[in-house]
């Protein structure tokens, strides 16, 4: 009898975790952002490189171009990323004559609150 009810449990333990993943699976997250210049001018046509990443067991994860976004005419871009079994990052190309302030790529969050994602705002400085 309590081997059935361990049996039980167990049983129920896995289903409840396959049904949170499949719910992760199901949400998009949408990232927008804006590219600006040291006067936060939005800097239009700059590519956006989408990477997508496997996550490692014992291992860094490691990131390839998945897809490209161009900013419009005011610097915006709006990305949406499927809540999958990958980790993202949303990487600034550099435009000639420009160099980045900070960091290039920022990782996008992935979190689940409330059965929603939480929203991405993922802005980037040029300089000239």
């Amino acid at each position: 009898m309590v081997k059935k009810i361990l049996m039980l449990f167990v049983l129920a333990t896995l289903c409840l975790n396959c049904s949170g993943n499949d719910e992760k699976q199901n949400l998009e997250i949408n990232v927008t952002g804006k590219i600006t210049n040291q006067n936060n001018d939005g800097v239009g046509n700059v590519t956006i490189y989408v990477e997508r990443g496997k996550i490692g067991n014992y291992a860094a994860t490691v990131y390839e171009q998945y897809e490209t976004i161009i900013t419009n005419s005011s610097g915006n871009y709006s990305y949406l990323v499927k809540n999958d079994t990958y980790n993202y990052k949303i990487c600034c190309g550099v435009p000639s004559g420009y160099s980045i302030v900070g960091e290039g790529c920022t990782k996008v969050n992935q979190s689940i609150v409330n059965s929603h994602t939480v929203p991405n705002s993922i802005n980037f400085k040029l300089t000239q």
